[in-house]
C-alpha cells in the first residue's frame, strides 16, 4: 500500500486520476443525500422533443472519457495530466455548486415506450438521480475531453481526429436535451464551465508554468556562458 501511495505522488498523471476517482465518490454522494430544492426549467426546454435515440451519443460519453484517458495515460502522460487536472476542476466546481445551490430536473418523461432506446432511458434515468443537474458534469467534462484531444501534440497534424472529437462533443451535449437528462440552463452553464477551466489549465497556468522554465532555461544559458 505504501508503494502505491509512494507511485501516486510521484507521478502527476496518477495522482490526478486518483483525485478524479475521489470527486466520483463525493458527486455520487450528493446524488444520494442532498435532495434538490431549486427545479430548473427553460421555456425552449418545452420545445425540445423527446426522442430516446439520443441515448446512444449520450452513452458514447463513457467511452469517450475512457478510451480519451487510456490513449493519453500509455501515450501521452502529460496530455493525460492537463485533460484530468481540466475534468477535476471542473468536477470541484460542479460539486460545490450542487452542495450550495442544491437544484433538480423535473423534465423526465412520466411514462415510456416499450421500444429499445425508450427501455435504455429508462433504465438510465432509473438510477442516475434528477438531482445535481446544474451546470451538467456531463458537457463540462465532455469539453475537457476534447479541449485535450486538440491541444494533444500526437493530434498536431490529424485532422480527421479533431473533426471526429468536435461531432462527438456536439453530438454528447445535444444527447443531453432529447432524452431529457439535462435543461439547456444546464447545459449552457456546463459549456461555459468548461471554457473557463480550459482557460486556466492551458492558457493561465501552463503559461505561467512555460515562462518559469523559460526564466529558468534563460539562467542556465546565462551560467554557461
Amino acid at each position: 500500500m505504501a508503494d502505491i501511495i509512494g507511485t501516486i505522488k510521484k507521478d502527476n498523471a496518477l495522482r490526478q486520476l486518483f483525485y478524479y476517482m475521489a470527486l466520483l465518490v463525493v458527486f455520487e454522494t450528493e446524488n444520494l443525500f442532498i435532495p434538490g430544492k431549486y427545479n430548473i426549467h427553460s421555456p425552449l426546454d418545452d420545445m425540445i422533443p423527446f426522442i430516446p435515440a439520443f441515448v446512444i451519443p449520450y452513452f458514447l460519453w463513457y467511452f469517450f472519457l475512457i478510451g480519451t484517458g487510456l490513449y493519453f495515460l500509455f501515450n501521452s502522460k502529460e496530455d493525460f495530466r492537463k485533460t484530468f487536472l481540466s475534468i477535476n476542476l471542473c468536477t470541484l466546481i460542479a460539486v460545490i455548486v450542487y452542495a450550495l445551490f442544491p437544484n433538480y430536473l423535473s423534465l423526465r418523461p412520466l411514462t415510456y415506450g416499450g421500444d429499445f432506446f425508450s427501455q435504455w432511458v429508462k433504465w438510465l434515468q432509473w438510477f442516475d438521480s434528477a438531482t445535481s443537474v446544474c451546470p451538467s458534469l456531463h458537457v463540462a467534462v465532455c469539453l475537457s475531453l476534447y479541449f485535450g484531444v486538440i491541444n494533444c501534440n500526437k493530434f498536431k497534424n490529424r485532422l480527421l481526429i479533431k473533426i471526429s472529437a468536435l461531432i462527438l462533443t456536439v453530438m454528447i451535449c445535444i444527447s443531453t436535451l432529447y432524452i431529457k437528462q439535462h435543461s439547456v440552463i444546464d447545459v449552457v452553464t456546463g459549456v461555459l464551465l468548461g471554457i473557463v477551466v480550459y482557460v486556466y489549465v492551458y492558457k493561465i497556468k501552463e503559461g505561467e508554468k512555460n515562462g518559469k522554465d523559460g526564466l529558468a532555461e534563460n539562467s542556465d544559458q546565462q551560467v554557461l556562458r
